[in-house]
């Protein structure tokens, strides 16, 4: 009879790697129970059946272990839109379907969405790069498809990240009202975020060019006067 091959030996690194992984495991479950504000290293520990002083062994502090959880976090809502506008060509539909996958992560994890943007932005002012594949990254170049900005040539830089912000705006808030405001209320959502993020994007497929390049400008041309409107029966 052959004699069966013995099993490879496990490395300290592999152990000390699926030990890092029950810990966040722990920490992931926690998470969804209780929100990242009662989040500690301590109950992580106590869940995880190890005491707190191993835990530092792998995370400095609570703030690292939360940020770990974060990076996952932005991670899995990145994947989630890719796979959602994958092999769409029209430019409107696609970023009516990034505006609802973003929606529907939300919902589906609340306690990592909510983790994710309760922690300031790393990009601190426009200067600073947006991070590849990042949802802001796939926002604002869903955005610059559907405004076509080879027709843009000339207008200020800030035209598509104004209009990114605005679309990033608007599905965020969708997301917070239906979480937490909104969280129960009877109303057929979906129906409503699609007519009012079709609306945005066939709008913006409309835009004229001259018009922008008069708002978005190096050197800002004064603003026309406002006009008065009264209401009439």
């Amino acid at each position: 009879m052959s004699r069966r091959a013995a099993k490879p030996p496990v490395t300290r690194e592999a152990r000390r790697a699926s030990k890092q992984e029950h810990i966040l495991t722990t920490a992931r479950g926690l998470l969804r129970q209780h929100g990242h504000e009662r989040l500690s290293l301590r109950d992580v520990a106590r869940r995880a059946e190890m005491s707190p002083a191993g835990m530092y062994e792998f995370f400095e502090d609570r703030e690292h272990l939360v940020a770990t959880l974060g990076s996952e976090a932005s991670a899995r809502l990145s994947r989630s839109l890719r796979a959602a506008t994958r092999g769409v060509p029209d430019p409107v539909e696609r970023l009516l379907r990034l505006g609802l996958a973003y929606i529907r992560f939300a919902k589906r994890y609340p306690a990592d969405f909510m983790l994710q943007y309760g922690r300031l932005s790393k990009r601190r002012s426009l200067a600073d790069e947006v991070p590849a594949e990042s949802e802001f990254d796939q926002i604002r170049s869903a955005v610059a498809e559907v405004i076509g900005v080879e027709r843009m040539d000339g207008a200020d830089p800030r035209f598509l990240e104004t209009q990114a912000y605005g679309f990033w705006s608007v599905i965020h808030g969708m997301a917070m009202l239906q979480l937490t405001h909104l969280a129960g209320f009877q109303a057929d959502f979906a129906t409503a975020q699609r007519l009012v993020l079709e609306s945005m994007a066939t709008s913006w497929g409309q835009l004229d060019r001259e018009q922008i390049l008069a708002m978005y400008v190096e050197a800002p041309r004064p603003l026309p006067k406002a006009r008065a409107w009264r209401y009439t029966r």
